[in-house]
């Protein structure tokens, strides 16, 4: 049977919550009802059914006593009978006072559970029965069955099973046989300290950016993938799983490599000891969910290669993990504690973007950060530009995290890098995920923070690529795969991109579909180029109908090889876009964002010389519009670009020179034109 799990801190998780609450008296039968026997309870507000308070084991046959109650009022002791027929058939009966039977129920083995918590209500199937103070065992670790409810419905003719564990403060999951899972949480947040220096990076100090939320039920992996369409490409047609491909994972120590669903998998490169939070990213990034299907991870046929962060980070960790093991992709769930570096374009950020201008088919994925929370309570942070060192870099990806509500986590880090560069870049599920973790071969955890909506996007990068690869036998550039995500991804928080989100939410649907189109000879929406210095060139659009219309055009930026002030250090190459409608000869801007108002919606006014990569998007009405692009400042070797549109553009015109001779004779000719 399929193994399920639920978060709580079960010492109390029937306190408050909506739910019925008993001690560990419970279900002795003495003849006199709950509270005469001292029994603690706390009926749900408004509540009307039946309570049991004991939990039998299917034997020859018990009846036991049970309770109706109405509006939160004891109205009468009822019998509930159970009958163990032959095979596995397990028979329960509910009888009035007078032994007739009101109503029956008869399941093959299973039987379903309901596990309150939070005032939510998850259901289980529990494989077996368990009696009170049957104890639970997780190598030195017991907790032991406290409580058992048994509400009957009436109206719904259903029993609903409640169990409550008391188990001791512990990271770990506790099963009984082969049916219920349950987890046991810490109470306090995980606190990591800073780490020391690395050596490399002597001006700053990094340390995991994650931490635990207990007591609150959020994201499996499963639900995460779920809510990006993630899971649309693990099925037919697409089919993709990650087999053959290797993912970088540099994060707080070892991968816990022998865990059930990660085993065969995982190549730990630094000699470190078994990390939590390594080994719950590794788990959003290739899980198996062959023990706990939904923990199962992205790209869960994938491999990872992992190194520690303070043996090798940044720019140097990608660059080995390429020329050594020939990985394209990593993931980095690390950053700067404290309040050093908000928003800058530090020496890290400059290295990392040198690294993948040297090399533009590296695709390095970036944690924003989980400073969001900081500056209510710190002075030394500010609302705005929090992000921090590799996160700024141009020639990454960051990422920011989403809570339950679909929108931005309270605790994630919000740009703009200083000089109003848009960071982060893409957002996805980051609040409280339950994916895997050391404490054993079969334990899984819940965290939350950027940490874990980093692998989110990974993974879901790493299934993109392999459709990549299957659609045009080659690899992968970052700015094509910039390109795809920005102008596919769904637009959250404010119209158009804004610096808490990015350009919104993962899809992976529309994005894996965007992939398929470069197939198509004459309408692929995908358009890979390369302009130089003065050069101009138009995309023309046929619009037969009104309909929205976006493009993002995406590359992979140079940079100065030293800088004494890196915050300066905005675009080494532009490109300018705008879009016209030929009818009226209205032009159509980029987005740009305020940096001085970074709350404020993204306008449409003026041009980008800002972003290395710059979206339109406009209302079509039917007819003929013109997209241009424009190399303003282009270096001598000129600029590879992406282009990713939502219409086919139906012709190119290329190669037009923008001299000072001649330009006025071109803006003519595109008048008549």
């Amino acid at each position: 049977m399929k193994k399920l799990l639920v978060s709580s801190l079960l010492a109390w998780m029937f306190i408050g919550c909506g739910s019925t609450s008993v001690d560990s008296g419970a279900g002795t039968d003495t003849g006199k009802t709950p509270q005469e026997n001292g029994i603690k309870t706390q009926i749900p507000t408004g509540f009307t059914g039946y309570v049991l308070y004991d939990y039998l084991l299917p034997a020859s046959q018990k009846e036991v006593k049970t309770y109706k109650y109405k509006n939160n009022v004891l109205a009468s002791e009822e019998r509930l009978a159970y009958t163990q027929e032959s095979g596995l058939t397990t028979q329960r009966s509910l009888r009035d006072i007078d032994g007739q039977v009101e109503y029956r129920y008869s399941g093959q083995d299973d039987i379903a559970v309901s596990i309150y918590h939070d005032s939510v209500v998850e259901k289980f199937n529990l494989k077996n029965f368990v009696n009170l103070n049957d104890m639970i065992t997780l190598k030195t670790s017991t907790c032991k069955v406290s409580a058992h409810y048994d509400i009957f419905k009436a109206g719904e003719q259903s029993f609903s099973d409640v169990l409550a564990l008391a188990c001791p403060k512990s990271i770990g999951y506790y099963e009984k046989g082969n049916g219920l899972v349950l987890e046991n949480v810490i109470e306090e947040n995980l606190q990591t300290s800073a780490f020391e220096p690395a050596k490399t990076y002597p001006d700053r100090k990094i340390g995991m950016i994650d931490g635990y939320e207990p007591n609150k039920l959020g994201a499996l992996n499963l639900q995460s993938a779920q809510s990006a369409n993630v899971d649309k490409l693990w099925a037919a047609p697409y089919n993709l799983n990650g087999a053959g491909m290797k993912i970088g994972l540099v994060d707080g120590g070892a991968v816990l490599a022998s865990h059930t669903d990660l085993r065969g998998r995982v190549t730990n490169l630094s000699q470190q000891d078994t990390n939590l939070h390594a080994t719950h990213v590794a788990g959003t990034l290739i899980s198996s969910g062959r023990h706990l299907y939904d923990a199962r991870g992205f790209a869960n046929q994938a491999e990872i290669y992992s190194l520690y962060y303070n043996d090798i980070a940044f720019s140097k960790s990608i660059k080995k993990l390429f020329s050594e093991y020939g990985i394209l992709i990593s993931n980095h769930s690390y950053g700067y504690p404290g309040s050093e570096g908000l928003g800058e374009y530090d020496g890290v950020a400059r290295d990392l973007d040198i690294a993948v201008r040297e090399n533009p088919y590296l695709i390095a994925v970036m944690a924003a950060g989980n400073d969001g929370k900081e500056y209510k309570n710190d002075s030394a942070f500010t609302k705005w530009g929090i992000t921090k060192g590799g996160a700024n870099a141009k020639n990454v990806i960051t990422v920011a995290a989403l809570a339950d509500s679909g929108k931005i986590a309270y605790f994630s880090s919000p740009g703009p890098i200083k000089g109003g560069r848009l960071k982060p870049d893409i957002s996805i599920d980051g609040s409280n995920v339950l994916s895997t973790s050391n404490h054993d071969d079969t334990a899984y955890t819940r965290m939350w923070g950027t940490s874990m909506a980093s692998p989110a996007a990974t993974g879901t990068i790493a299934l993109l690529s392999q459709r990549y690869s299957q659609v045009n036998a080659d690899n992968v550039r970052l700015d094509t795969m910039k390109a795809i995500l920005f102008n596919t991804a769904r637009d959250i928080e404010n119209p158009g991109p804004d610096f808490k989100s990015g350009f919104g939410r993962i899809d992976a649907l529309k994005a894996v579909k965007v992939i398929d189109t470069m197939r198509l000879a004459n309408a692929s929406l995908v358009t890979m180029d390369k302009i130089y210095q003065g050069q101009k060139q138009e995309y023309f659009i046929n619009a037969a109908a009104y309909q929205n219309f976006k493009v993002t055009l995406a590359w992979v930026d140079d940079t100065y090889q030293n800088c004494n002030n890196c915050a300066n250090d905005m675009l080494i190459n532009d490109i300018d876009m705008y879009l016209v409608e030929e009818r009226s000869g209205k032009k159509v801007y980029p987005y740009t964002l305020s940096e001085d108002s970074p709350a404020s919606n993204a306008i449409q006014t003026k041009e980008n010389h800002i972003d290395p990569q710059e979206q339109v998007a406009f209302s079509l009405r039917p007819g003929n519009y013109t997209l241009h692009l424009a190399g303003k400042k282009i270096s001598s070797k000129g600029q590879d670009f992406t282009l990713v549109s939502t219409i086919p553009f139906s012709q190119v015109q290329k190669d037009i020179v923008l001299r000072p001779m001649n330009e006025h004779i071109h803006k003519i000719y595109n008048a008549i034109k």
